[in-house]
């Protein structure tokens, strides 16, 4: 009777551990579906332009059914909305693990900046749809993409503050203004990049103005 009663336990601990890893695998593949989707849809917005792009087309390159894409996305503006999130989390990923290197924050600073380059230069579809799409137009507003920028800004302006505090920038150093100037200079040199042929090598260009703005905000 015991031996019988082990067994239904075991047998019913089993059932629900095959559930659970079945629940995970699905998740799993929710997620990947809708990364390949995000990484369709950034890529056909790179090369053709928001407008030039139908969701048929990122289906199809997604490889997935129409159907699909209305899981995840409620429209096609609410994928545009998204990929600059998704972008994002994918910077991040790249960068947190070089970050545990060094607890300088100046280093920090120069590794977000210069990493950011490098995806860029890596997708340059990204590059594009973002800097020459959704942030000149109206869509940088929308607070979806809002939040994404201003989750990356606040990085800047953190180990600025860091770095002000830690006396390697002058005490006067507006922390927002840096970030600006930082942010600004990437805008530029990426559209530049992007409109005339991607004729240079964009993290070397990043990190020359790196060390301009480094210099003009160390303490003299």
């Amino acid at each position: 009777m015991i031996h019988f009663r082990y067994l239904t336990v075991f047998a019913g601990w089993e059932k629900e551990v095959a559930s659970g890893t079945t629940l995970k695998l699905k998740q799993q593949r929710s997620r990947d579906r809708r990364e390949q989707i995000l990484s369709a849809a950034t890529k056909l917005f790179g090369q053709r332009g928001i407008d030039g792009t139908s969701l048929t087309e990122v289906a199809a390159v997604a490889k997935v059914p129409l159907s699909s894409i209305y899981d995840y996305f409620e429209d096609k503006r609410a994928l545009v909305l998204d990929v600059p999130e998704g972008n994002f989390e994918a910077l991040y990923q790249k960068t947190e693990p070089l970050l545990v290197k060094s607890g300088d924050p100046v280093e920090q600073l120069r590794i977000i900046f210069l990493t950011n380059f490098q995806y860029i230069k890596d997708n340059p579809s990204w590059g594009r749809v973002f800097f020459l799409e959704i942030w000149p137009s109206v869509l940088a507003a929308e607070p979806r993409v809002k939040k994404a920028v201003d989750k990356y800004a606040l990085r800047y302006v953190q180990l600025i503050k860091q770095a002000i505090r830690a006396g390697t920038y002058r005490r006067n150093l507006d922390p927002y203004t840096a970030m600006s100037l930082m942010m600004g200079g990437m805008c530029h040199l990426t559209a530049v990049w992007l409109l005339y042929g991607r004729k240079y090598d964009l993290v070397k260009k990043g990190k020359t103005l790196f060390t301009t703005l480094h210099n003009g905000f160390v303490q003299r």
